[in-house]
């Protein structure tokens, strides 16, 4: 997907995020202004954000941040000159948020994984048989059409070779076909059958 603060669709016409004051979603036509979207600022403050275009250039995606690990977005459709917005997430808690269609551009995903190093084994959640385990973030899958959003958590139990130190990134790579989703971990890449789990577990060794 394209991504950044200044987007050229196909046909010409941009797209540009303005954010030094207000949050501006804005498209021109041969440098002409015809169409301005204000965004309302998050409850939890606003840090930045970036837009994204899908594919097929029928979806706007705006993904924006609190600046306290938290992680939102607004998924919007370019008709002509506007765009119709479509979902709000709420803040959620991570960063580094990554995001992936399906190939029919039906379903969106979201990545939020990893990215609060360092994992210490000492300072893990234990589980109810008292095993050490991480909260290593989640997938967040919204089908486009239904406008809702479910949520699948990722958990990792670390080996005796685990590093704590582990700061790799971890995101969605792709997806084959429409029933497997691949995911870049620190210690390699996973293939995950769709639909997802409420929790994943992993045991790296």
């Amino acid at each position: 997907m394209k991504e950044g603060a200044h987007l050229i669709l196909s046909d010409g016409r941009e797209i540009l995020l303005q954010d030094d004051s207000d949050i501006l979603l804005s498209i021109f036509s041969n440098h002409e202004l015809i169409y301005i979207h204000q965004f309302s600022c998050p409850s939890g403050g606003y840090g930045g954000g970036t837009l994204l275009l899908s594919p097929s250039e029928q979806y706007l995606l705006f993904s924006f941040f609190s600046g306290q690990s938290e992680e939102g977005f607004s998924l919007f459709r370019i008709e002509g000159s506007c765009l119709v917005p479509l979902f709000d997430s709420e803040y959620l808690y991570g960063e580094g948020a990554s995001y992936i269609f399906s190939d029919d551009e039906e379903i969106l995903f979201q990545s939020l994984l990893g990215g609060f190093g360092p994992w210490c084994v000492e300072d893990a959640e234990k589980d109810e048989t008292g095993l050490p385990y991480f909260q290593y973030g989640e997938i967040n899958i919204l089908d486009v059409k239904l406008k809702s959003l479910s949520r699948h958590k990722f958990r990792v139990y670390p080996s005796e070779n685990w590093d704590e130190e582990i700061d790799k990134p971890s995101y969605i790579s792709k997806i084959i076909g429409n029933d497997t989703l691949c995911v870049v971990m620190p210690w390699g890449e996973e293939a995950l059958q769709l639909p997802l789990a409420k929790t994943t577990v992993f045991r790296p060794k």
